[in-house]
């Protein structure tokens, strides 16, 4: 059998369908450049013969193996081998039906996607199936030593003892020990493992099965002692209730008679108690009366007494206040004293103290008064003469007379004003030679102020330019204030209803980590809100102002609250419900929260799993409202939850209807129970109305007040609204804190700039009092005061001196006019003119010293009247103090007098109330007596009634007793027969029935034990666990004889792997050592004077491995390192070719041995071939490839002249480079010349 044609179909690179042969059955050499394909075609061959390990194609997958990866269109490879088998040839190692055919084909196709599969004559065949037919041919691909790949003559030189070892293993067949070893092995630890299941069968069901029906075995037995036990002492317990009952019937009926005789006696004896009571009765009835009577003029007494209390007790208050003002004016008085001495002292030092100047101008006031007196007289005197008791010259007289008077007085004051004028001229030549002296001082000082009042002037500008931004900002921040309130306001507000919602319904959710925050929606009632007309406002609406807006459809807020209430009772705890995506977010979320182990009880709502029921659509609703006999668009009578609530349409419909979509709202339980009730079930809907009443459309009926609900949708419709008017309020709030802040700033500025002018004005004022406080300062105020009071004077002193030229003039004239008129009467008229003129002349003078020292006594003697004043005003108060106290006094023994008044009527009236009060509690004895006597009959009587009432309940029970031990009686012989006949045993020594050796007390807890031992042993109890311990008992004894015979298969395999195990070390050293002289012998061939050999590594063990020893002229070398490459390939063929000289193979195929080769050794290989050729070439096939044509001209005889013998003795086929680019493949023979 040899392989007649190659067909590659897309295979490498291969395009296009290439059909390589007839190939020659002997010899075949592919020859060709480097990259023309000669390799793949060996890749084809491992491909179809089924290379496991792809690194020895040179591709790292299956799919690479396609004309370039498959992207060039081509997504397929096929390679096709076709094989010429001599059907009558002996020792034909393949199968029936192969081994009569003469020609097989086998195909492998790989397509791009992992499709693989085999055709073996056109037939999809198996790949076991492919593997068993090239086993046959001993063609192993995954181990083959007829197949000598590009590159592993360089590999076999660097190969490990334990791989040169594994190479004469596959020559000598020991790879069949092998696989056959591996088979027994696999078969022991089949064994093994059939075993230890046995083993587990029997420690795990077999033998637990046994001891479980062996323990059954026995409680069944229990159960059975124990029942027949159970039925012993339940015939006692029978027998000891029967015995009872009759004693109990025949005691019963003698008691009952006892009972009834005491009945008897105690119903006499109440009659006589009732008797007693009657007399007691009357007896406190008549003592009371007479207590009445007396009690009537006690309780005067006893209110006088009160009044009087009440009076002494004002009194004593009032005497004490009047005790404490007496005191507090007599020290007021003191301390007044004090105050009248500490002033007559302080005028007296005053007095003592005063000056001589002061005394000097008493004396000369005094004076001055004399003289006025003496001239007044001297006047009249004067006038009487001059008159002469005319009334014509009278009239000029008193004229001339005033005429002097006022010349006299304006001489004074024209000389008084001219010392004045010369005194300020004085002293303003002396301040203006000081001042001209600080003249430089008050040049700085003045320039100083010019400075600050120009800062002033500047400063105001400034403030003026800023502006006035106090009233704006003032009602800004008024604004801010109010708003700032408002939001606290609505914190509080939503801070509230969040812990409201906490206590019941508000769920706290963690997501776990990699979950999307957009799977977690929230709470039913956070995603459904009510519509703003049926939520009543909150507070924060009215702190902030804004009017509280009605539903739309409905009357007042009331009823939409109690609607509002009947939804949340209609809905119920659906709203609490956590919305999330998927079942998935739902066991996170359920998990990471630990809801599980939480009081409260958490439900969550996948949307993807929410099923929807029936919605109450519009049609629906109008046809209820028609049902009730409402017009179709009446919103006060049915109304549906969904159209009181608002929510996302797009995100959250479905929630929405899920919990609002099937509900009704209606104004009375009839209206309500005919929705839900009615025939057509598809306008049936829950119903639910104000009144708490809920109809479902299931049978069930609830009612209730709704009015403590807790309305969840409401108070969460607080938080948000409260929360969102905060952040609006927050908002605004932002807004004005913005405006004002500007503002701020600029009355910061004017501020800093009003502060910076009061500093400048408050450093004016400093400046200019200490100009004016300073030397220079001082004499210019002075010297300016001095100035003006200068003009001043001079202005009176000539208004003065005209006053008086004309009052001169005035006297002239009337004196002329007098003379003229009295010639006679000059003498006397001149004498007194001039004692006139001589007085006034005296008091002008004594005037002006007056005055002088009027000036400077002015100031002592205002002192003096104001001390004087102050004294007179302290003795005035002493005196009215004095006076007070006085008045106080009286007062106060008037008080004193009232209340010894009072505190003797009070003694009287205590005497006469004791006096009553004895009467009366001598009375109130006997009363109290008599009540005594009346409690004791009536407890006695009601002793009585007790014991009476005893005694009928004891006759009633005892009656219920009898009646309940014949009933019992009754029904023990109706249930159980035996008991008339084992009567006589009841009670009786030795018997069954021996109640007093077996106490029924204990009977019956052993009933009870028993109970509950056959209770318990009931629920387990296998009747039948004695019949299946027998089967499972057989089918242990099969189990251990199976195991029995799974050991003794166990251990022949044992036996056998060791057989193997010898057979294969002595053909392995057979082996050894035939491929040892072939390897000398060839390689001595090839490299003449040169000899190798195969030695073990441990001389003791073969299987250790093996390594290549090489020699020079017999000169052993330690290591093959020394070797050139030329050696080192000689020396890896030399092994090889011995290899397959042991061991020849139905196929040999060399990829480019001679690479690394020179002429020389080429030839020498040629010849090896030749040699080989001839012992082999009658049953082998050979492929050789190689880019040099040479090395075939050994290999084909060079005495074959013509074609045929050429073809005869080989033929190579060479693969031009040219031909593989253009995408076509041309086979030819040719023979070198």
């Amino acid at each position: 059998m040899y392989i007649h044609e190659l067909i590659l179909d897309g295979f490498k690179s291969y395009s296009s369908r290439v059909v390589v042969g007839p190939l020659h059955p002997q010899f075949n050499a592919i020859t060709g450049l480097n990259g023309t394909g000669k390799s793949n075609i060996l890749d084809a061959i491992c491909f179809v013969l089924g290379i496991s390990n792809h690194s020895l194609v040179r591709v790292a997958r299956l799919e690479d193996l396609v004309y370039k990866q498959g992207q060039a269109g081509i997504t397929k490879a096929t390679v096709t081998i076709k094989l010429k088998n001599d059907p009558n040839q002996t020792n034909n190692p393949l199968p029936p039906p192969y081994k009569e055919m003469r020609e097989i084909s086998i195909t492998r196709q790989i397509i791009i996607g992992g499709r693989d599969r085999y055709l073996l004559n056109s037939r999809i065949a198996q790949v076991k199936e492919i593997k068993d037919f090239f086993q046959c041919c001993q063609l192993n691909i995954n181990s083959p030593h007829f197949m000598i790949q590009q590159g592993k003559i360089t590999k076999v030189i660097n190969m490990k003892p334990k791989e040169l070892l594994g190479l004469i293993e596959e020559v000598s067949g020991t790879r069949m020990y092998e696989l056959k070893r591996a088979n027994a092995v696999k078969m022991v630890e089949k064994k093994e493992q059939k075993l230890q299941e046995i083993q587990s069968i029997l420690s795990e069901e077999i033998q637990p099965n046994v001891e479980r029906l062996q323990r059954e075995k026995a409680d069944y037995q229990n159960y059975v002692n124990l029942k027949e036990a159970l039925h012993h002492f339940q015939r006692f317990d029978t027998a000891y209730r029967y015995f009872c009952a009759k004693q109990t019937v025949q005691q019963g009926m003698e008691a009952f008679a006892e009972l009834q005789r005491e009945r008897s006696t105690l119903i006499a004896e109440l009659e006589a108690a009732d008797r007693q009571r009657e007399e007691a009765e009357k007896q406190l009835e008549a003592l009371e009366v007479a207590r009445a009577e007396k009690d009537a003029p006690l309780r005067m007494l006893r209110k006088r007494k009160e009044e009087t209390e009440k009076a002494l007790s004002r009194l004593q208050a009032e005497t004490r206040s009047c005790k404490r003002d007496l005191d507090m004016l007599h020290i007021s008085v003191k301390e007044q004293e004090k105050e009248v001495q500490r002033l007559e002292k302080s005028l007296e030092n005053r007095r003592s103290s005063r000056s001589m100047e002061a005394a000097q101008a008493e004396q000369l006031a005094e004076e001055v008064e004399r003289l006025r007196s003496e001239l007044e007289e001297k006047s009249e005197k004067l006038q009487a003469v001059s008159s002469g008791g005319v009334g014509a010259s009278g009239s000029i007289r008193d004229l001339l007379k005033t005429s002097r008077s006022e010349e006299a007085r304006l001489e004074a004051q024209d000389f008084s004003i001219l010392q004045e004028i010369t005194y300020l001229k004085s002293e303003l030549e002396a301040i203006t030679e000081k001042e001209k002296n600080l003249c430089s001082d008050r040049a700085l000082m003045e320039n100083s102020v010019q400075e600050q009042r120009s800062r002033i002037n500047e400063l105001k500008c400034q403030i003026e330019a800023l502006g006035n931004s106090d009233k704006a900002a003032s009602a800004i921040q008024s604004a801010l204030a109010e708003l700032q309130e408002k939001q606290r306001a609505f914190c509080l507000e939503a801070q509230e209803a969040m812990q409201e919602l906490r206590s019941w319904a508000k769920i706290d959710v963690r997501l776990p980590k990699g979950i999307d925050p957009s799977r977690f929606a929230g709470q039913i009632f956070e995603l459904v809100s009510l519509k703003q007309e049926y939520a009543t406002y909150s507070k924060a609406m009215q702190v902030r102002g804004e009017p509280r807006k009605k539903a739309i459809t409905y009357k007042g807020c009331e009823n939409v609250s109690s609607w509002r209430r009947s939804t949340q009772v209609l809905v119920g705890g659906k709203l609490e419900y956590i919305v999330v995506s998927d079942k998935d977010a739902s066991k996170a979320i359920f998990k990471e929260n630990n809801f599980a182990q939480g009081r409260r009880r958490v439900t969550l709502l996948p949307l993807s799993d929410c099923h929807v029921g029936r919605v109450c659509d519009k049609q629906a609703l109008m046809a209820n409202r028609r049902l009730v006999g409402l017009p179709p668009d009446d919103t006060s009578g049915v109304l549906r939850c969904l159209d009181m609530v608002e929510y996302d349409v797009r995100r959250h419909s479905k929630v929405a209807e899920y919990a609002f979509g099937g509900g009704l709202i209606c104004r009375s339980a009839a209206i309500a129970q005919k929705i839900t009730y009615q025939k057509n079930c598809r306008l049936a809907f829950p119903t639910a109305t104000a009144e708490g009443d809920v109809f479902q459309t299931g049978g069930i009926m609830a009612g209730g007040s709704v009015r403590d609900v807790r309305q969840t949708m409401l108070t969460w419709k607080r938080y948000k609204n409260a929360a969102t008017s905060a952040e609006e309020v927050a908002v605004r709030i932002r807004a004005l804190e913005t405006e004002l802040a500007p503002l701020q700033v600029r009355e910061q500025q004017s501020e800093g700039l009003r502060k910076s002018l009061r500093l400048a004005e408050n450093q004016l004022r400093n400046t200019e009092r200490l100009l004016g406080s300073s030397d220079a300062g001082s004499c210019r105020a002075r010297m300016e005061e001095v100035q003006k009071l200068l003009w001043e004077k001079e202005q009176l002193k000539r208004e003065v001196e005209v006053k008086r030229r004309e009052a001169q003039n005035t006297i002239l004239r009337l004196e002329t006019e007098i003379h003229d008129i009295e010639t006679n009467k000059d003498k006397i008229e001149a004498t007194l003119s001039k004692a006139v003129k001589a007085l006034r002349t005296q008091l002008k003078q004594s005037e002006g010293r007056l005055e002088e020292l009027q000036l400077k006594t002015s100031d002592v003697r205002l002192q003096l009247q104001t001390m004087q004043q102050e004294l007179e005003g302290a003795r005035s108060d002493l005196a009215s103090r004095i006076e007070k106290v006085g008045q106080q006094q009286q007062q106060l023994d008037a008080k004193y007098a009232e209340l010894k008044e009072k505190i003797s009527e009070q003694d009287k009236i205590e005497a006469e109330l004791m006096e009553q009060a004895t009467e009366a509690q001598k009375e109130c004895q006997q009363q109290n007596r008599a009540a005594d006597t009346l409690k004791r009959v009536a407890k006695a009587k009601e002793a009585k009634s007790i014991a009476l009432k005893k005694l009928d309940l004891a006759a009633r029970d005892r009656e219920k007793t009898l009646s309940s031990a014949r009933e019992d009686v009754k029904n023990l012989l109706s249930a159980h027969e035996w008991l008339v006949a084992e009567e006589p045993k009841f009670n009786q020594t030795g018997t069954p029935y021996d109640f007093k050796q077996l106490r029924p007390e204990t009977a019956r807890q052993r009933i009870q034990q028993l109970k509950a031992d056959i209770d318990r042993l009931r629920k387990n109890v296998n009747s039948s666990a004695g019949t299946l311990l027998e089967k499972t008992e057989a089918e242990l004894q099969i189990l251990l004889s199976r195991k029995a015979q799974v050991e003794a298969d166990r251990e022949k395999i044992r036996e056998v792997i060791a057989s193997l195990d010898e057979k294969k070390q002595k053909s392995l050293g057979n082996t050894w050592r035939l491929v040892d002289g072939n390897f000398a012998a060839i390689f001595e061939q090839l490299l003449p004077n040169a000899q190798a050999k195969l030695v073990q590594v441990d001389p003791d063990d073969l299987m250790k491995g093996l390594e290549m020893k090489i020699a020079f002229h017999h000169k052993w070398k330690d290591s093959l390192s020394e070797l050139s490459g030329g050696q080192r390939s000689l020396l890896a063929l030399s092994l090889i070719l011995a290899l397959l000289k042991v061991k020849p193979a139905p196929v040999y195929i060399l990829d480019e041995v001679d690479a690394a080769l020179d002429l020389s050794h080429t030839q020498n290989i040629g010849h090896v071939w030749l040699t080989a050729l001839q012992e082999w070439s009658a049953k082998r096939w050979q492929a050789g490839l190689t880019h040099q044509r040479r090395p075939m001209d050994s290999l084909v005889d060079p005495h074959a002249k013509g074609t045929e013998e050429r073809q005869r003795a080989g033929a190579a086929v060479t693969i031009p480079a040219e031909m593989l680019n253009a995408g076509f493949l041309y086979d030819y023979y040719s023979l070198c010349d």
